[in-house]
């Protein structure tokens, strides 16, 4: 509930998240409805779970997330030494990527001009 709070109290965030919904939907109410709805909290809880180490301590679920989401590991690599934290080193790989397909749609851009 915390972390949706924060979500919706930034209005870049909201705004982007906002563009994902269907085009009748795209109110703060809709978005904080399915945010906080039974079907994103179960996936929450899935993608949590497999991020994070199973009992014999291995990460194989951590990359397999990775490689089906088709993120670069070594952005979070810092973070897993470091903090041990899985979560925010997905979290850490999921920035990348999309700051990285920001920078190659502004360069795109700007070989257009």
């Amino acid at each position: 509930p915390d972390a949706i709070a924060d979500l919706l109290a930034n209005e870049q965030v909201c705004n982007r998240l906002l563009e994902e919904l269907p085009e009748d939907q795209r109110t703060l109410e809709h978005l904080e409805a399915n945010l906080r709805s039974p079907q994103v909290q179960q996936t929450l809880r899935s993608l949590t779970s497999a991020l994070i180490p199973d009992d014999n301590g291995s990460m194989e679920g951590y990359h397999s997330v990775l490689a089906n989401f088709q993120l670069d590991a070594a952005a979070g690599q810092r973070t897993l030494e470091t903090t041990n934290n899985p979560i925010q080193a997905f979290l850490d790989c999921v920035l990348a990527s999309v700051e990285k397909e920001e920078e190659e749609t502004k360069d795109e851009e700007m070989k257009e001009d």
